[in-house]
């Protein structure tokens, strides 16, 4: 279905940079697709993969670095031409095409018959074939818009294999799709590569890319981290850096395919214990995250009434309070101290300090290691409303023996810490065979 060789790249990508304005969205990125290839494209939401697919096709052009279909750049190609050799499916298919199903999936003939033409009875018949094809044909005379998100995925695809271009994008085709369309349309696609085609479709469904896919490339930063079959490329160390959920890869026991799965909040191998000392709110979404993954957290000292307090309670995480407008004193501090002294890692979150809550310096002074949250924009500012000639340089010592971070680099630290608190529970448990 291809020019040239078996062994010669249908289409590349060669140093691949593309930016809108000072964002980079993809950077430095190479990619081969051979003759007959079926390549998965995975990553996280934003990682570049549709942005990498509209490069391939030609809709956008990189900013730096080329690529080229069938050894020509596709910018030599004209639209037509490009159309003969690359059918493209976006994710995001048009939804009123103001047409019936019929009309819908004769559109993709276009490269054959050219703009302005109408379809001939080859045209027609081809549809139609393309629609018995998915499973559709019965929907023929319908109003596109009329289908199910599902249904109007089938006929956009069925519109590609009118187009009979060697080379396919698709991009999340299956979204939409139920299990039993899901499995329909890639074992098409897988028999599309076995007669020629070549393919890469970009998915978030890790399992079903690792059952139809010889090969995955796994993008994250709009650059490609790993690619390889994937035994090499779906390993619980990668996919746990790029998506940031801790997971477990085992085996289909039907299939011997890869199976990843997230793993449930709360497990032993993931438990680090945290105080987060907040106020003002300041404490609400560091508290959400170190419950969404799974660690022990301890709060306080707070108010009453404050939405750190009353997080903490809906939750039912351990804090320490004192009521509203009423100043921290001595016997609080103490014990919000027993908390931080069970903790790993106490947070010091970015609020104001008066006379309420001065306290909380004493907590974080005695914490064994100290995280202190940057000011994010928006949020709480740490401000010193009362006797700021003694706050402020006790902040300032506890800043320049703890540099702030922001919420973000906060976060990456404590999945950093629980991943590599899990690797050292493994190595534990692993037996010794040293001696044997």
């Amino acid at each position: 279905m291809s020019d040239g060789h078996a062994d010669v790249p249908v289409l590349a990508a060669a140093g691949l940079h593309y930016s809108i304005g000072a964002a980079r969205l993809l950077d430095g990125v190479d990619l081969e697709l051979g003759r007959g290839e079926l390549v998965g494209l995975i990553g996280p939401n934003g990682a570049g993969k549709s942005t990498l697919l509209r490069n391939l096709i030609g809709y956008f052009r990189p900013t730096e670095g080329e690529v080229t279909v069938q050894g020509r750049p596709v910018r030599e190609y004209s639209s037509r031409e490009r159309a003969k050799r690359v059918s493209y499916l976006s994710q995001y298919g048009p939804d009123q095409f103001p047409f019936p199903v019929r009309e819908v999936v004769e559109m993709g003939s276009y490269p054959v018959v050219g703009l302005g033409r109408s379809p001939g009875l080859r045209e027609r018949e081809a549809a139609m074939r393309a629609l018995s094809y998915v499973g559709l044909e019965h929907l023929a005379d319908r109003s596109f818009p009329s289908l199910s998100g599902g249904e109007r995925q089938l006929v956009l695809f069925a519109r590609v294999l009118v187009q009979e271009s060697p080379i396919i994008l698709l991009d999340e085709p299956t979204a939409s799709l139920d299990i039993g369309h899901e499995t329909t349309l890639l074992q098409m696609v897988r028999d599309l590569c076995e007669e020629g085609y070549s393919a890469i479709i970009a998915m978030h469904n890790l399992n079903v890319a690792a059952e139809y896919c010889r090969r995955l490339v796994l993008m994250n930063d709009g650059r490609v981290r790993a690619e390889g079959t994937p035994d090499e490329v779906l390993t619980r160390e990668l996919i746990e850096e790029c998506y940031h959920t801790a997971v477990h890869v085992g085996r289909n026991e039907s299939t011997g395919g890869l199976i990843v799965s997230p793993v449930p909040p709360g497990g032993a191998a993931r438990d680090l214990r945290v105080h987060v000392i907040g106020g003002a709110g300041s404490a609400v979404n560091i508290t959400r995250f170190l419950h969404r993954i799974g660690c022990t957290v301890t709060g306080g000292v707070a108010h009453e009434l404050d939405s750190d307090a009353r997080l903490w309670k809906a939750l039912g995480i351990r804090y320490v309070e004192v009521p509203a407008f009423s100043e921290i004193d001595d016997e609080r501090v103490a014990h919000a101290s027993a908390c931080v002294a069970q903790a790993d890692l106490t947070i010091l979150c970015a609020f104001p300090f008066g006379k309420g809550n001065a306290g909380n310096l004493d907590l974080a002074d005695r914490a064994k290691r100290l995280l202190i949250l940057e000011e994010e924009p928006g949020g709480c500012a740490r401000d010193f409303l009362v006797d700021p000639d003694r706050l402020r340089p006790r902040f300032e010592r506890l800043a320049a023996a703890h540099p702030p971070v922001s919420y973000r680099d906060a976060c990456e630290l404590i999945e950093n810490e629980l991943r590599k608190g899990r690797k050292q529970g493994e190595d534990t448990q692993r037996p010794d065979r040293s001696h044997h």
